[in-house]
Formats: C-alpha cells, sequence, structure tokens
C-alpha cells in the first residue's frame, strides 16, 4: 500500500478487529475462571446493582487486562500496517471510551473507572516502543 491514507485507515480497520478479538478472548477466559455466582441474572437491574459486590476481585482485574491486551494488541497492528503512532492513539481512545462507557452501565468500582482510561493509553505507548522499528512518522 503505497498511499498513506488507505495505510493509516486499513491499519485503524485491522486494529479495532485485533482490539476486539482479543478483548473478548481474554474476557471469555476470565468468565471462565471466574463464572457468575449462582442465581446471577445480569439482565436484572437488581442484579446489575450488586454484581460488582459478588464477584471476585480476580474477575474485575480479568477485565481491566482484557482491556489492556486489547488495545495493547490492536494498537500494535494499527501502528505496523499504518506505520504511524496515531493509528494506535486512535485504538487506545476507542478502547479507553468503550471501557469507560462500560463501566457506566452499571455500578464499577472507581479504579475500574480509572484503568478503563488510564491502561487503553498505558497500552499504546508499550505498543509504540514494541514497533518503534516499524514506524515513519
Amino acid at each position: 500500500m503505497k498511499n498513506p491514507v488507505i495505510r493509516q485507515a486499513v491499519g485503524i480497520l485491522a486494529g479495532l478487529v485485533v482490539m476486539a478479538v482479543v478483548v473478548a478472548l481474554a474476557e471469555g477466559a476470565g468468565h471462565a475462571l471466574f463464572p457468575p455466582p449462582d442465581g446471577l441474572d445480569i439482565s436484572k437491574p437488581e442484579d446489575q446493582a450488586r454484581l460488582m459486590d459478588v464477584i471476585p476481585l480476580g474477575a474485575k482485574i480479568g477485565v481491566v487486562l482484557a482491556w489492556f491486551l486489547g488495545a495493547l494488541a490492536g494498537a500494535s497492528v494499527a501502528m505496523t500496517i499504518a506505520r504511524t503512532p496515531l493509528a494506535g492513539w486512535a485504538i487506545g481512545l476507542v478502547m479507553g471510551a468503550l471501557s469507560l462507557f462500560t463501566t457506566q452501565l452499571f455500578p464499577h468500582p472507581l479504579w475500574m473507572m480509572i484503568a478503563a482510561v488510564v491502561l487503553p493509553l498505558v497500552a499504546v505507548l508499550l505498543a509504540k516502543m514494541l514497533v518503534a522499528g516499524r514506524l515513519t512518522a
């Protein structure tokens, strides 16, 4: 791909796909390790309100780890294809926005809301270091 605009668009699109797959796989693994307690139905508002009180800390850590890994993998792919950090920052911002949105759907601890914003951005910085040799800008 010689056209940098097309390369940027393809990089961001590929990064979004990778990000979504990694988050789904990591969260799936977390749910397998820490299944929801019996009798919990997150489609019920009263169960949503108490969800964070009844799931173990490991399940919460698994979720924020999934957000971090999704941003790291997605940003790495995006930057590698686009050859510019801008594509990775786009992925990090999308992941941060989606993670923060998720924390607003039902009550989450403050540390998870902070992690929702901070970890995707840290992941982009790490991805930038990992693929630095492939960047042109």
